[in-house]
């Protein structure tokens, strides 16, 4: 049985680190082969766990900083799921886990601003978009999601503006810097 074996190798491994650390010794190498045990069994946030602590541990090592990218981006791919409903529960977790370790993107930001006016928490919402406009002012997506919640809250004239900012992105190039998303 492959998941009885994948169990005991992920109990090993956190024997290893219970021994290792009452040595005073942390191994990036250790919390990296741990997170690849407990990306392929499915424990996707326990991984990304293991992976900050292995960045941690050893911030120049490629291979896990390359890990640690992978698991961030699946991350932020489920959080921005367009099949994921609204107010759904896991939301707030996985948007935590992304923010704490500075891999919050456009997406990330709007799917809390989404969740937090589904769940009528409009003055988090309200924050929220705030801030995705300061942080991203040349992101259509994100003076859209502000007018919405201007509107839930019933703040016509804030709506007003940023469909009028929202109007105009697209339009002409930026000022500064670089439209689109770099790709590799």
């Amino acid at each position: 049985d492959d998941r009885g074996d994948a169990e005991a190798a992920e109990r090993l491994f956190r024997e290893v680190m219970a021994e290792s650390q009452k040595l005073g010794l942390v191994s990036a190498y250790v919390h990296y082969v741990l997170a690849g045990l407990l990306d392929r069994t499915g424990k996707l946030e326990m991984a990304f766990d293991e992976l900050k602590k292995a960045v941690s541990a050893d911030p120049l090592a490629l291979p896990v900083r390359h890990a640690f990218q992978d698991v961030a981006a699946r991350l932020r791919a489920a959080l921005a799921d367009p099949g994921r409903a609204a107010d759904d529960a896991d939301v707030p977790r996985l948007y935590a886990l992304l923010v704490e370790a500075g891999e919050a993107d456009l997406e990330a930001h709007l799917a809390m601003v989404r969740f937090a006016v589904a769940t009528a928490q409009l003055e988090r919402a309200r924050a929220l978009a705030e801030a995705v406009t300061m942080l991203f002012p040349a992101a259509r997506e994100a003076w859209e999601a502000l007018a919405r919640v201007a509107r839930a809250q019933g703040d016509g004239a804030r709506a007003a503006v940023a469909d009028a900012e929202a109007a105009v992105m697209g339009t002409q190039p930026p000022l500064f810097g670089v439209t689109g998303k770099a790709t590799a």
